[in-house]
């Protein structure tokens, strides 16, 4: 995807979300986590503003105002005024409820059981397990014979 980032007398400037994020990791060199870039238009046509947010990983604030100053620094003289936000990776059962994969199933699950009542659930719990192991197996072979 392509960020519209400036009109000139030569042409638009057009900037990757993907360039963004590999210019933005090469700049701070180290491994930190980038989990959103954002490229906007500002009010002034002098510059665009660049909001990136990286995880926290507990590190100082002296370091975090390093990395500030140099992504800042470097992206001045294009034209592009920086805004890093630190963000705290979710951790433990937070992240767990986030995920609609956990809601999914138990709403299927519970569907089952009101629907099928236990023993239905339970031969639908079994046999979609065997079908998963089955294709798993499958899938490691033909993969063995692929790689022989």
């Amino acid at each position: 995807m392509y960020y519209l980032w400036k009109n000139t007398p030569y042409g638009i400037i057009r900037v990757s979300c993907g360039g963004l994020y590999d210019f933005a990791m090469e700049a701070v060199r180290s491994k930190l986590r980038l989990y959103s870039v954002t490229l906007e238009p500002s009010g002034r046509k002098e510059h665009a503003d660049l909001t990136l947010v990286f995880s926290d990983e507990d590190l100082p604030s002296e370091t975090k105002h390093k990395i500030e100053e140099h992504i800042s620094s470097v992206l001045k003289p294009m034209g592009i005024k920086a805004s890093i936000v630190w963000a705290s990776p979710d951790n433990g059962i937070a992240a767990l409820l986030q995920n609609p994969y956990i809601w999914a199933g138990a709403a299927s699950c519970l569907t089952v059981m009101i629907t099928a009542g236990s023993e239905g659930f339970f031969w639908t719990l079994f046999w979609g397990a065997a079908e998963w192991f089955v294709i798993r197996g499958m899938k490691f072979i033909a993969e063995r014979f692929r790689n022989a």
